[in-house]
Protein backbone atom coordinates (compact mmCIF):
# COMPACT_ATOMS: atom_id res chain seq x y z
CA UNK A 1 0.00 0.00 0.00
CA UNK A 2 1.41 3.49 -0.75
CA UNK A 3 0.44 6.47 1.79
CA UNK A 4 1.09 4.20 5.07
CA UNK A 5 4.42 3.49 7.46
CA UNK A 6 2.51 1.22 9.68
CA UNK A 7 3.83 2.57 12.62
CA UNK A 8 0.80 2.16 14.39
CA UNK A 9 0.63 4.63 16.89
CA UNK A 10 -2.79 6.59 16.26
CA UNK A 11 -2.95 10.26 16.67
CA UNK A 12 -1.50 11.73 19.27
CA UNK A 13 -1.31 15.17 21.10
CA UNK A 14 -3.11 17.35 18.90
CA UNK A 15 -2.15 20.60 17.35
CA UNK A 16 -1.13 23.52 20.31
CA UNK A 17 -3.73 25.48 19.27
CA UNK A 18 -4.99 29.01 20.50
CA UNK A 19 -7.58 28.69 17.69
CA UNK A 20 -8.79 25.74 16.60
CA UNK A 21 -11.39 27.50 13.94
CA UNK A 22 -8.81 28.75 11.10
CA UNK A 23 -9.69 32.00 8.70
CA UNK A 24 -9.18 29.90 6.19
CA UNK A 25 -8.87 26.26 4.37
CA UNK A 26 -7.00 25.93 0.76
CA UNK A 27 -6.68 22.77 -1.17
CA UNK A 28 -4.18 22.57 -4.05
CA UNK A 29 -5.65 20.58 -6.49
CA UNK A 30 -2.69 20.20 -9.01
CA UNK A 31 -5.17 18.59 -11.26
CA UNK A 32 -6.67 21.51 -12.13
CA UNK A 33 -3.65 23.64 -13.11
CA UNK A 34 -1.21 22.95 -16.08
CA UNK A 35 1.71 24.91 -14.53
CA UNK A 36 3.24 24.54 -11.07
CA UNK A 37 3.80 28.35 -11.61
CA UNK A 38 0.39 28.65 -11.16
CA UNK A 39 0.51 27.10 -7.79
CA UNK A 40 3.77 28.23 -6.40
CA UNK A 41 7.16 30.94 -7.07
CA UNK A 42 10.41 29.87 -7.25
CA UNK A 43 12.77 32.19 -5.10
CA UNK A 44 16.19 29.65 -5.69
CA UNK A 45 16.71 26.65 -7.54
CA UNK A 46 16.03 25.33 -11.60
CA UNK A 47 12.34 26.09 -12.68
CA UNK A 48 13.03 23.42 -15.02
CA UNK A 49 13.68 20.81 -11.92
CA UNK A 50 9.67 21.40 -11.32
CA UNK A 51 6.89 19.74 -13.49
CA UNK A 52 3.38 18.46 -12.94
CA UNK A 53 3.14 14.76 -14.08
CA UNK A 54 0.68 12.10 -14.51
CA UNK A 55 2.43 9.14 -12.68
CA UNK A 56 3.17 8.56 -9.82
CA UNK A 57 0.08 10.16 -7.82
CA UNK A 58 -1.35 9.69 -4.81
CA UNK A 59 -4.78 10.77 -5.72
CA UNK A 60 -6.06 12.37 -9.18
CA UNK A 61 -4.49 12.23 -12.17
CA UNK A 62 -1.82 14.84 -11.68
CA UNK A 63 1.00 15.18 -9.19
CA UNK A 64 4.17 18.04 -8.87
CA UNK A 65 7.62 16.15 -9.36
CA UNK A 66 10.88 18.02 -8.07
CA UNK A 67 14.26 17.08 -9.20
CA UNK A 68 17.88 17.50 -7.90
CA UNK A 69 20.19 16.76 -10.28
CA UNK A 70 23.33 15.11 -9.82
CA UNK A 71 26.52 16.72 -9.16
CA UNK A 72 24.16 19.94 -8.07
CA UNK A 73 22.94 21.06 -4.57
CA UNK A 74 19.50 23.05 -5.65
CA UNK A 75 16.25 21.66 -7.08
CA UNK A 76 14.25 24.53 -6.06
CA UNK A 77 12.67 26.08 -3.49
CA UNK A 78 8.64 26.75 -3.81
CA UNK A 79 6.56 28.98 -2.13
CA UNK A 80 2.71 29.42 -1.85
CA UNK A 81 2.62 32.87 -0.03
CA UNK A 82 -0.49 33.87 1.88
CA UNK A 83 -1.97 37.57 1.46
CA UNK A 84 -1.39 38.62 4.94
CA UNK A 85 0.91 37.71 7.86
CA UNK A 86 -0.10 34.16 9.66
CA UNK A 87 0.35 33.70 13.07
CA UNK A 88 -0.54 29.23 13.12
CA UNK A 89 -0.12 27.62 10.12
CA UNK A 90 -1.66 23.81 10.34
CA UNK A 91 -0.57 21.66 6.82
CA UNK A 92 -0.84 18.76 5.04
CA UNK A 93 0.66 17.16 2.36
CA UNK A 94 1.71 13.75 0.45
CA UNK A 95 5.00 13.17 -0.68
CA UNK A 96 7.09 10.16 -1.94
CA UNK A 97 10.76 9.72 -2.74
CA UNK A 98 11.48 7.78 -6.33
CA UNK A 99 12.47 4.56 -5.65
CA UNK A 100 16.19 4.51 -6.26
CA UNK A 101 16.95 7.19 -3.85
CA UNK A 102 20.09 7.08 -2.42
CA UNK A 103 22.35 9.81 -0.15
CA UNK A 104 25.78 7.38 -0.56
CA UNK A 105 28.56 10.42 -1.04
CA UNK A 106 29.22 10.78 2.36
CA UNK A 107 28.46 9.09 6.06
CA UNK A 108 25.86 12.00 6.72
CA UNK A 109 23.87 13.57 4.35
CA UNK A 110 20.86 15.90 4.60
CA UNK A 111 18.32 17.11 1.44
CA UNK A 112 15.93 19.11 2.37
CA UNK A 113 12.00 18.25 0.86
CA UNK A 114 9.62 21.16 2.09
CA UNK A 115 9.18 24.64 3.58
CA UNK A 116 7.13 24.03 6.41
CA UNK A 117 6.58 27.76 7.36
CA UNK A 118 8.90 30.86 5.98
CA UNK A 119 8.79 34.73 7.22
CA UNK A 120 11.40 35.43 3.71
CA UNK A 121 14.05 37.78 4.76
CA UNK A 122 17.90 37.43 5.52
CA UNK A 123 17.05 35.87 8.25
CA UNK A 124 15.71 32.71 6.81
CA UNK A 125 17.98 31.13 5.12
CA UNK A 126 21.24 30.96 3.86
CA UNK A 127 23.15 30.85 7.22
CA UNK A 128 21.36 34.71 8.22
CA UNK A 129 20.83 34.89 11.77
CA UNK A 130 17.76 36.14 12.73
CA UNK A 131 16.85 38.76 15.08
CA UNK A 132 12.95 38.71 15.19
CA UNK A 133 12.32 41.67 12.75
CA UNK A 134 14.29 39.78 9.68
CA UNK A 135 13.17 36.63 9.02
CA UNK A 136 12.78 33.00 10.28
CA UNK A 137 12.15 29.48 8.87
CA UNK A 138 11.51 25.80 9.55
CA UNK A 139 12.12 22.98 6.84
CA UNK A 140 11.45 19.52 6.99
CA UNK A 141 14.71 16.94 5.42
CA UNK A 142 15.33 13.47 4.93
CA UNK A 143 18.56 12.69 6.65
CA UNK A 144 21.01 9.67 6.65
CA UNK A 145 21.54 10.06 9.96
CA UNK A 146 21.61 6.76 11.98
CA UNK A 147 20.40 4.70 8.86
CA UNK A 148 22.39 3.81 5.82
CA UNK A 149 23.27 5.39 2.68
CA UNK A 150 20.22 3.85 0.38
CA UNK A 151 17.34 3.74 3.48
CA UNK A 152 14.75 3.56 4.72
CA UNK A 153 16.21 7.36 5.69
CA UNK A 154 15.27 9.27 9.04
CA UNK A 155 14.01 12.73 9.26
CA UNK A 156 15.20 16.21 10.27
CA UNK A 157 13.77 19.27 11.31
CA UNK A 158 15.77 22.42 10.63
CA UNK A 159 14.95 25.78 12.01
CA UNK A 160 16.27 29.47 12.08
CA UNK A 161 14.76 30.89 14.94
CA UNK A 162 16.35 34.17 16.95
CA UNK A 163 18.36 32.11 19.88
CA UNK A 164 19.75 29.85 17.44
CA UNK A 165 20.16 29.55 13.40
CA UNK A 166 20.73 26.76 11.52
CA UNK A 167 19.28 25.01 14.39
CA UNK A 168 18.76 21.02 13.84
CA UNK A 169 16.47 18.23 15.62
CA UNK A 170 16.99 15.08 14.10
CA UNK A 171 13.84 13.12 14.22
CA UNK A 172 15.69 9.82 16.28
CA UNK A 173 15.04 7.93 18.88
CA UNK A 174 16.81 9.38 22.49
CA UNK A 175 16.55 13.18 20.93
CA UNK A 176 14.75 15.44 23.16
CA UNK A 177 11.75 16.40 21.30
CA UNK A 178 11.67 13.37 19.02
CA UNK A 179 8.41 11.58 19.91
CA UNK A 180 9.16 8.64 17.20
CA UNK A 181 11.70 7.39 14.79
CA UNK A 182 9.87 7.33 11.30
CA UNK A 183 11.55 5.33 8.90
CA UNK A 184 11.37 6.67 5.26
CA UNK A 185 10.81 4.16 2.70
CA UNK A 186 11.59 5.38 -1.60
CA UNK A 187 8.81 4.55 -3.52
CA UNK A 188 5.97 4.70 -0.74
CA UNK A 189 3.80 7.91 -0.32
CA UNK A 190 3.38 9.32 2.96
CA UNK A 191 1.18 12.10 4.60
CA UNK A 192 3.22 15.04 6.08
CA UNK A 193 1.43 17.05 8.39
CA UNK A 194 2.84 20.12 10.26
CA UNK A 195 1.55 22.61 12.38
CA UNK A 196 3.30 25.73 13.39
CA UNK A 197 2.31 28.53 15.71
CA UNK A 198 4.10 31.97 16.11
CA UNK A 199 5.66 32.48 19.72
CA UNK A 200 3.98 35.58 21.76
CA UNK A 201 5.36 39.09 22.08
CA UNK A 202 5.06 41.42 25.52
CA UNK A 203 5.82 44.70 25.08
CA UNK A 204 7.80 44.09 22.13
CA UNK A 205 9.58 41.11 23.26
CA UNK A 206 9.41 37.98 22.19
CA UNK A 207 8.84 34.77 24.57
CA UNK A 208 10.00 31.40 23.90
CA UNK A 209 6.67 29.82 23.41
CA UNK A 210 6.86 29.31 19.26
CA UNK A 211 5.22 25.52 18.32
CA UNK A 212 6.58 23.11 15.73
CA UNK A 213 4.67 19.71 15.87
CA UNK A 214 4.91 16.92 12.78
CA UNK A 215 2.93 13.91 12.14
CA UNK A 216 3.85 11.10 10.04
CA UNK A 217 0.69 9.39 8.48
CA UNK A 218 -1.59 10.34 12.02
CA UNK A 219 1.07 9.67 13.94
CA UNK A 220 2.75 12.33 16.01
CA UNK A 221 6.46 12.09 15.65
CA UNK A 222 7.72 15.67 16.77
CA UNK A 223 7.06 18.25 19.17
CA UNK A 224 8.69 21.45 19.98
CA UNK A 225 7.05 24.42 21.68
CA UNK A 226 10.11 26.90 22.94
CA UNK A 227 10.80 28.58 19.92
CA UNK A 228 11.23 32.22 19.65
CA UNK A 229 10.70 33.12 15.85
CA UNK A 230 10.02 37.15 15.65
CA UNK A 231 9.23 40.54 17.67
CA UNK A 232 6.66 41.55 14.81
CA UNK A 233 3.52 39.96 13.98
CA UNK A 234 2.66 42.18 11.40
CA UNK A 235 5.61 42.09 9.48
CA UNK A 236 7.50 38.74 10.51
CA UNK A 237 4.81 36.51 10.86
CA UNK A 238 4.35 33.31 8.96
CA UNK A 239 4.50 34.38 4.86
CA UNK A 240 4.85 31.28 2.61
CA UNK A 241 5.39 27.04 2.36
CA UNK A 242 5.73 25.02 0.34
CA UNK A 243 7.86 22.12 -1.47
CA UNK A 244 11.51 21.99 -1.69
CA UNK A 245 14.68 20.26 -3.00
CA UNK A 246 18.02 21.09 -1.95
CA UNK A 247 20.83 18.65 -1.54
CA UNK A 248 23.88 19.06 1.37
CA UNK A 249 25.60 22.38 1.75
CA UNK A 250 29.38 21.50 0.90
CA UNK A 251 28.25 18.11 -0.77
CA UNK A 252 26.18 17.64 -3.77
CA UNK A 253 23.60 15.32 -5.10
CA UNK A 254 25.45 12.00 -6.53
CA UNK A 255 22.83 11.55 -9.15
CA UNK A 256 19.54 12.18 -10.32
CA UNK A 257 16.93 12.55 -7.49
CA UNK A 258 13.10 12.90 -7.33
CA UNK A 259 10.42 13.62 -4.74
CA UNK A 260 6.77 13.90 -6.22
CA UNK A 261 3.90 15.88 -3.93
CA UNK A 262 0.72 15.47 -3.91
CA UNK A 263 -2.84 16.84 -1.54
CA UNK A 264 -1.14 19.92 -0.21
CA UNK A 265 -3.83 21.66 2.50
CA UNK A 266 -3.47 24.67 4.23
CA UNK A 267 -5.56 25.86 7.33
CA UNK A 268 -4.55 29.32 8.18
CA UNK A 269 -4.55 31.23 11.85
CA UNK A 270 -6.09 27.63 13.14
CA UNK A 271 -6.10 23.75 12.56
CA UNK A 272 -7.74 21.28 10.17
CA UNK A 273 -11.12 19.84 11.97
CA UNK A 274 -10.52 16.55 11.08
CA UNK A 275 -8.05 14.40 11.64
CA UNK A 276 -5.86 12.87 9.23
CA UNK A 277 -7.70 9.68 7.39
CA UNK A 278 -6.86 6.36 8.40
CA UNK A 279 -4.82 4.64 6.10
CA UNK A 280 -6.49 2.85 3.27
CA UNK A 281 -6.57 0.04 0.43
CA UNK A 282 -5.09 1.19 -2.52
CA UNK A 283 -5.03 -0.19 -6.12
CA UNK A 284 -2.18 1.83 -7.35
CA UNK A 285 1.38 0.08 -7.43
CA UNK A 286 3.43 -0.67 -4.64
CA UNK A 287 6.67 1.23 -6.18
CA UNK A 288 6.94 4.26 -7.58
CA UNK A 289 7.75 4.63 -11.35
CA UNK A 290 11.00 6.55 -12.09
CA UNK A 291 11.49 8.92 -14.88
CA UNK A 292 13.61 8.69 -17.96
CA UNK A 293 17.30 8.24 -17.56
CA UNK A 294 16.98 6.68 -14.05
CA UNK A 295 18.36 3.74 -13.54
CA UNK A 296 15.88 1.26 -12.73
CA UNK A 297 15.39 -2.13 -10.66
CA UNK A 298 14.35 -5.58 -12.25
CA UNK A 299 11.52 -5.61 -10.75
CA UNK A 300 9.79 -2.25 -11.99
CA UNK A 301 8.65 -1.09 -15.25
CA UNK A 302 8.46 2.36 -16.46
CA UNK A 303 4.85 2.97 -18.36
CA UNK A 304 4.93 3.75 -21.58
CA UNK A 305 5.45 7.66 -22.38
CA UNK A 306 6.40 8.09 -19.01
CA UNK A 307 9.53 11.03 -18.08
CA UNK A 308 10.90 14.26 -18.75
Amino acid sequence: MLGATGTGAGRAAPPASSNSVPDEVIHLVYDEYEDWRDLYWLSNGDRDNLSLVSSPTYTGGTALQLRVRDGDHWGASTHYDFEDEVLELNGRVHFALNSNWTMKNREVSNCRLWNCAMALGEGSAGGGVPDGTNGWSNRLYVTTRGTSPDGPFHLLSYTYHMDQNLDHDFILDGEEYAVQQPEIVPGKWYEFEYYVRVNTIDNGTANPDGVIQYWLDRDLIYDRRNFRFTEDHADNGIGTNGPAGHYGGQYVAPQNLYAYYDDHSMALNGTFADAPDSPKESTRPDRIELPNGIGLPDWLELPTGMGR
